[in-house]
């Protein structure tokens, strides 16, 4: 049972200055009194504030990630905290925004105050990326005392109330249900009680039912792909030696269904845009002439795909296996659309959006995008349908014939790469999609890349690799493939592992290849900035199963180059391996 009178107060700022200066105006014992006292008193004519003035107990943190932590356990302990004073800038971890989401996440009922001396940072910004909340004010440096110590009293008192609120209406409860043992003629009234809650929770339920299954994604997909990528690279190894045309046959089938998990996956990542992307420079034109004849394949000879491309089309920045899924999701969804066959036309050109065309739309954006537009003569979408069809699970065709998730996952990969998608849809005549990607306005000149995978050949060398990873068969995995090419290998299981191994051999190891989710203090960006004070040419290989902390940061794009997704294959780790050492070091790999 929590202590609804502890009056505890946490301070999250990276400047040890600002939790003095806090100490001073809140405690007592650390400021002289009278001063202030009396100004206090002749602002607000409060003399019983002064006598009676709230004892608080001040904990302080200076990164998000510390604050959470601290949270956490005050809460295990029985003893929440009831304030937390929260400055936005708080370098090299998690702002002061990410932090606030964070806290709320483990205790809704935090009160907080946002510390901020930037005017560049406004209101409506933390609240998009928060939530509007009553919860929560803003303070802005430099501070004055009479102001921070009203603030602490007036929100301090408020979580006190709520709590006071909380235990009256569980005791309300109580009376409610005795009563309602005793009383049956309230028995009618209380079941038509019931029935509205249950329809107001199942309301909630399908209005968050996409961060539901995001959520899900991202508990699982670390663990799945760990275990898919044992499946997958064992695979590639037994595939070796066996010359059975039978056991081949059962391999390829295992294989399958591995990457058809390993599918799933992805797309459960992607729709909630939670999946970890490699972007490259690329032309949009290059991978539709790549996929061309698979999708003719796919689509059958009932349809007609006929691709239009416009000239010189500017480069887009994306992920490649993501703006294939896009193209294969809609057109495979086209073919659905024409049972008796039809047609299907794949375009591209470029547009420039102005400033006008944005107003009354809440994803449209000003400036200069491809439009990648998919069109075919199929059934057409009915109007009442049309604003449902990007949920997940949502479909209309019949059962066993789709997931749901063909479109959610479009939709997601498109806001992932800061674009968007609009539909127009007439019965019986057919639909138009167009998907709205960034244009990239290279001023250097840079060729657009190829994915690491493109070439076919896959040279070992004799290289020594530190390979740092937790889960015990992949690192198994890992070490076999490297060692039957020649590499001599290192491994570790952890971060404090792999610190002990390098103080050892740290001279010798010429690419450190490390999951970047660790067990302790020390993940993979950590050891890539405590080996590179020793070793800054150290060549650097991440490996990933999922993080939502990595896909919400970002990634330099010559790290992305060098990723490692899992499931992976043996040649993807042996290819992405090579071009890392044989390419220059990523200055920004630890960003």
């Amino acid at each position: 049972m929590t202590d609804s009178q502890n009056n505890r107060i946490l301070i999250l700022d990276d400047n040890p200055a600002i939790h003095e200066d806090l100490r001073k105006i809140l405690l007592p014992s650390a400021r002289k009194n009278s001063g202030f006292a009396e100004a206090k008193a002749a602002l607000f004519d409060e003399e019983a504030f002064l006598t009676h003035r709230t004892e608080f107990n001040i904990d302080s943190a200076f990164q998000g990630e510390e604050g959470l932590e601290m949270l956490q356990q005050s809460l295990a302990n029985g003893m929440p905290y009831s304030v937390a004073f929260v400055d936005v800038r708080m370098p090299p971890g998690w702002d002061g925004v990410e932090t606030v989401k964070r806290l709320w996440e483990t205790d809704p009922d935090l009160q907080v105050v946002i510390c901020t001396a930037f005017s560049d940072y406004p209101w409506e910004d933390m609240t998009a990326r928060i939530g509007k909340s009553a919860n929560m004010v803003l303070l802005k440096k430099p501070f004055d005392n009479v102001e921070v110590l009203q603030l602490a009293h007036a929100m301090n008192e408020k979580w006190q109330l709520n709590q006071r609120v909380r235990t009256q209406l569980r005791d309300l409860d109580d009376r409610v249900r005795q009563r309602t043992s005793e009383l049956a003629s309230v028995n009618d009234r209380l079941m038509r009680e019931i029935a509205e809650r249950e329809q107001a929770e199942q309301a909630l339920r399908q209005a968050q039912k996409m961060e539901a299954v995001g959520q899900l994604a991202a508990g699982i997909a670390h663990d799945f792909n760990n275990i898919l990528t044992v499946i997958l690279g064992n695979l590639s190894l037994l595939g070796e030696t066996v010359e059975s045309p039978e056991a081949l046959v059962s391999l390829r089938e295992i294989r399958n269904s591995a990457e058809r998990g390993g599918s799933l996956v992805r797309q459960l990542l992607a729709f909630s845009r939670k999946q970890v992307m490699r972007p490259l420079p690329m032309i949009v034109g290059d991978v539709l002439t790549s996929l061309g004849e698979a999708l003719r394949r796919v689509l059958g000879e009932r349809v007609n795909l006929e691709v239009r491309m416009d000239e010189n089309l500017p480069l887009i920045v994306a992920d490649v296996c993501m703006l294939e899924q896009v193209i294969i999701n809609l057109t495979v969804n086209s073919r659905d659309a024409m049972p008796e066959g039809g047609n299907i036309t794949i375009s591209a050109e470029t547009v420039e959006i102005p400033a006008t065309a944005t107003e009354g739309s809440s994803e449209t954006r000003s400036g200069s995008f491809v439009c990648l537009k998919v069109s075919d003569t199929g059934c057409g979408i009915s109007p009442d349908l049309l604003p449902r069809i990007f949920e997940p699970f949502f479909t209309t065709k019949a059962t066993g014939m789709g997931t749901g998730l063909g479109l959610s996952t479009v939709y997601g990969i498109l806001k992932q790469h800061e674009g968007w998608i609009e539909v127009e849809s007439e019965l019986g005549v057919g639909t138009i999609f167009r998907l709205f990607w960034p244009a990239h306005l290279s001023e250097d000149g840079e060729e657009p890349r190829r994915d690491p995978s493109a070439s076919d050949h896959v040279p070992g060398g004799n290289e020594v690799i530190l390979v740092v990873e937790d889960e015990a068969p992949v690192r198994k995995l890992i070490c076999s493939v490297l060692q039957r090419n020649g590499y001599s290998v290192l491994e570790a299981n952890s971060g404090q592992e792999a610190i002990d191994v390098f103080r050892q051999h740290g001279s010798h190891v010429g690419l450190l290849l490390t999951d970047m989710v660790l067990p302790g203090p020390f993940a993979g960006q950590e050891l890539t900035t405590v080996f590179r004070k020793e070793k800054p040419a150290l060549k650097v290989t991440y490996m990933t199963g999922y993080s939502a902390a990595i896909a919400g940061k970002g990634m330099d794009r010559d790290v992305a180059r060098y990723l490692l997704v899992k499931p992976f294959s043996t040649s993807d780790l042996l290819r992405t391996v090579r071009l890392c050492l044989d390419g220059a070091p990523s200055e920004n790999a630890s960003d």
